[in-house]
């Protein structure tokens, strides 16, 4: 069931806050500091890591193939770094990693160390200086990703949008806007009936709900949103792109296809075959309208 401790409220601006700015869709708001809070024990906690300890094979090749050698890439939510790092060893790619969680930077920060990549990786949050240097300023990126899940950590639909508008300059001329979107024909069937069940507050959205996850340090109550279809080529159209590819992203569920690597290939070969609606995740690739 949904537990409601963490409230629809609590990740909008306050009044006196002016809408999304073009840096970030939680400046100056309590969204990103209780997003971050969240995130923050999600990665001290192993949690993520365990969950999602490898790339998934199929977005993986996808983004093999869109990003030049030696090309950038805004890896938008990076984590740990589990596209950004794989796509700076296996393409050069010069890696603008965003995240609003301080534990994630850091973790991430080390592992590029580790892995000889340090000078690949520029690591930032959305409001940082080194942000607005390399995304508002310099731009020029052939791929922005956000990889499965990360958009739909925003809320309101308004503040989805609003964020990638933002990030159209900073697309190249034959850049690529790369989606991993949670589909809601397959992801959270209880947490969506029960949030049809109960008393929601008026600024919910259809697709809005809260989940949690468990470890031995507790649970974590974070929001989501999930998307369909028409949904996705609505806002994507709105926020200035359009759709060049809608595909699945999994069949099987995203823990399953970046655990075991047999499942990954045997799911990327059904994800060929079977309806686009019946993945657990979608896979788009966009690019600028016009």
């Amino acid at each position: 069931m949904c537990r409601r401790n963490l409230k629809k409220a609590d990740l909008d601006p306050p009044d006196n806050i002016a809408a999304p700015s073009a840096l970030s869709p939680t400046h100056g708001s309590r969204a990103g500091a209780v997003i971050a809070r969240s995130y923050d024990r999600y990665f001290t906690s192993g949690l993520y890591s365990s969950r999602y300890p490898r790339p998934n094979t199929r977005t993986l090749r996808l983004l093999q193939h869109l990003l030049p050698l030696g090309g950038r890439l805004l890896d938008y939510g990076a984590g740990e770094g589990r596209y950004g790092l794989a796509l700076a060893r296996a393409r050069q790619a010069q890696v603008v990693a965003v995240d609003i969680s301080d534990m994630a930077r850091t973790e991430l920060a080390r592992l590029s160390r580790a892995a000889g990549l340090e000078a690949q990786m520029k690591i930032c949050g959305p409001d940082d200086a080194l942000y607005r240097q390399e995304v508002a300023i310099r731009g020029e990126f052939d791929i922005v990703l956000f990889a499965f899940g990360v958009l739909a950590h925003i809320a309101g639909r308004e503040r989805r949008i609003a964020l990638l508008r933002s990030l159209r300059p900073a697309l190249g001329a034959a850049g690529h806007l790369v989606l991993g979107l949670p589909n809601s024909r397959r992801r959270f069937r209880i947490e969506q009936a029960a949030m049809k069940g109960a008393v929601q507050p008026p600024d919910f959205e259809e697709g809005d709900l809260f989940y949690q996850r468990h470890s031995e340090d507790g649970s974590l109550d974070l929001f989501y949103h999930l998307f369909n279809r028409d949904e996705i080529f609505r806002d994507l159209a709105e926020a200035g792109y359009e759709i060049e590819r809608l595909t699945c992203e999994s069949i099987l569920p995203e823990t399953a296809v970046t655990r075991y690597a047999g499942l990954g290939l045997v799911d990327d070969l059904a994800c060929n075959i079977v309806p686009v609606d019946w993945g657990y995740g979608y896979l788009v690739i966009a690019r600028l309208a016009g």
